[in-house]
């Protein structure tokens, strides 16, 4: 768009290590090929700041960048505000557009690509630069301080240092990374299951919550530090709080295991983990739905390595790990018995 400065961020899957960012453990997100580009300019002609999403037929008006609306703009509006905090700049009578074939609500981080590309967007409209760990930390700052969601820095870590074509670990304890090139002849595919779920609603803080009570309990500073639940553990936590930290421990686990199995390219492996995870997701965690379990267990029946939920949970998507060949093959099989279902 002529006289626009404009940003761009991708969304990302999650392959392994659910809900652990958190929780200061390792996890494994990979970049997909879908983005959000946002274009600002400078504009006389309006009061205050105008937000356009071509997705939507409705447009959004404010003057006050320092309120939430309770709607999907929170992550432009917080990204405006925290970015005006940082250089001590007004910002106002700005006009905003949005492009996106990221998909909102299925677990492939949307609100982190939005949030990123804003910000992309307004360092090049003020001329200013920022390195990308600082980009990270500001970024994760607009969705949990300003929006209040209460995730990790995962989202927006894969956002800035993903990869298409490579797998990321990160490990949010340090924020240490590697890039893990992927096997030629398998794709980590997606499936939307037509559900969605956005987090504002508090479902992720609550879990947050209950894990940093379960830390407390344990004397530890986040779950991950711990390696196994001794017996003593288990007598001072509740049947509930028990499958919870049993989920964040061995997740944990099983991402460093994975790391090791796509290092090797042991796709059997690593499939296998993919589906320890989503059992773990789906009984322990509890974030899983009806509809997840289906299209998991309709994957795994056709022929896939391994399959789970990506993102939170609660809705939303799964992604499966399979030969490429037999990708069409799959759609044809999973729309016979789950018409509703959407590829990515």
């Amino acid at each position: 768009m002529n006289n626009f400065s404009d940003g761009e961020a991708f969304g990302r899957v999650n392959l392994i290590g659910e809900h652990l960012d958190y929780n200061q453990g390792c996890v494994m997100p990979l970049q997909i090929n879908k983005s959000v580009k946002v274009f600002l300019k400078k504009d006389t002609a309006i009061e205050g700041i105008k937000i356009k999403s071509e997705n939507f037929d409705y447009e959004i008006v404010t003057t006050a960048i320092n309120k939430k609306l309770g709607d999907w703009a929170d992550f432009i509006i917080g990204s405006l505000y925290f970015f005006s905090k940082k250089y001590n700049l007004k910002i106002e009578q700005l006009n905003i557009k949005v492009q996106s074939n990221l998909p909102i609500g299925i677990g492939v981080s949307s609100s982190a690509a939005v949030t990123v590309s804003t910000l992309r967007a307004l360092y090049g409209l003020f001329n200013r630069k920022i390195e990308n760990s600082e980009l990270v930390e500001l970024a994760h700052s607009v969705e949990r301080d300003f929006v209040g969601v209460a995730g990790g820095v995962m989202d927006q870590f894969a956002s800035i240092y993903g990869s298409q074509d490579q797998a990321l670990f990160l490990d949010t304890k340090t924020n240490n990374y590697n890039l893990i090139k992927l096997s030629d002849e398998y794709i980590f595919f997606i499936i939307d299951s037509g559900t969605q779920r956005i987090l504002t609603d508090g479902s992720l803080n609550k879990k947050k919550e209950v894990c940093k009570k379960i830390s407390s309990k344990l004397n530890v500073e986040y779950l991950c530090r711990l390696d196994e639940l001794d017996e003593d553990h288990k007598k001072i936590l509740t049947n509930e709080e028990l499958d919870i930290a049993r989920h964040v421990i061995y997740e944990n686990q099983r991402s460093i295991l994975g790391k090791k199995a796509l290092i090797e390219n042991n796709i059997e492996e690593f499939g296998s983990l993919m589906t320890q995870s989503h059992v773990s997701l789906r009984d322990l965690y509890r974030v899983s739905t009806r509809e997840l379990d289906l299209l998991v267990d309709l994957c795994n029946k056709f022929g896939s390595m391994g399959s789970k939920l990506t993102g939170a949970g609660f809705g939303g998507a799964i992604v499966t790990l399979i030969k490429k060949e037999l990708v069409e093959d799959l759609k044809m099989f999973i729309v016979e018995n789950y018409p509703n279902a959407k590829f990515l």
